[in-house]
């Protein structure tokens, strides 16, 4: 049901569309109706749709997946199948992903990765401790969470702390800036991308022009 979806940009931080992260629409929910298999196939039919699009433009796309579509990743032979076609999809694991903190110990991400999946980190900073994670290097991308951003970007030691970030993944993907003086701060400390600040949504059949119905 593609009328579920948007697409939010996430643009190099000198305006070069980079990546898009499929959501629900703010005026709607996610479909909760089936099980968790039913739940990812709707939403990876919707990115295969697109997938010339994806593929032509040198895009990355992005959704998040909680534990019961890990799961279903990682147990759905179908589900694998389609995810080999898509080579430019990530999956994004929220920091209140369960025992995150184990990073490659814990059974379910190692089977993620097992399976050539290319995770993301969401929310980084939100509150829960994911150093072990984040020092794990399972993790393409690492997206600082929106609040940390916004407390830390004028705090002095804001240049360490990404630098130490880096260290463990060449992605660092921020949401929330708010300015050309934070921007040409974050392109100093060799930040990767920013989300929601060249554009906040984009609708499905702008990648095609077709109707996204």
């Amino acid at each position: 049901m593609t009328n579920n979806y948007c697409y939010v940009p996430i643009h190099s931080l000198s305006g070069e569309l980079i990546a898009l992260e499929l959501t629900v629409l703010p005026h709607q929910t996610a479909p909760q109706t089936g099980d968790a298999e039913s739940r990812l196939l709707d939403q990876l039919l919707t990115v295969e749709r697109y997938a010339d699009y994806f593929q032509l433009h040198g895009l990355l796309c992005c959704l998040t997946i909680d534990f019961p579509l890990a799961c279903a990743v990682t147990e759905s032979p179908f589900i694998q199948q389609i995810l080999s076609q898509l080579p430019f999809l990530r999956l994004k694991l929220s920091e209140n992903f369960p025992n995150l903190h184990d990073g490659p110990n814990n059974p379910l991400l190692r089977a993620l990765t097992d399976r050539l999946n290319i995770l993301w980190l969401d929310d980084l900073g939100a509150g829960d401790a994911n150093l072990n994670a984040l020092q794990s290097k399972m993790f393409e991308v690492v997206k600082l969470d929106r609040q940390f951003y916004l407390d830390n970007i004028s705090k002095p030691f804001f240049n360490v702390l990404i630098a130490h970030i880096r260290r463990y993944t060449n992605r660092v993907l921020v949401e929330g800036v708010e300015n050309e003086g934070q921007l040409e701060k974050l392109a100093a400390n060799k930040v990767w991308g920013v989300q929601g600040y060249y554009a906040q949504t984009m609708a499905l059949d702008a990648l095609d022009g077709t109707d996204g119905g």
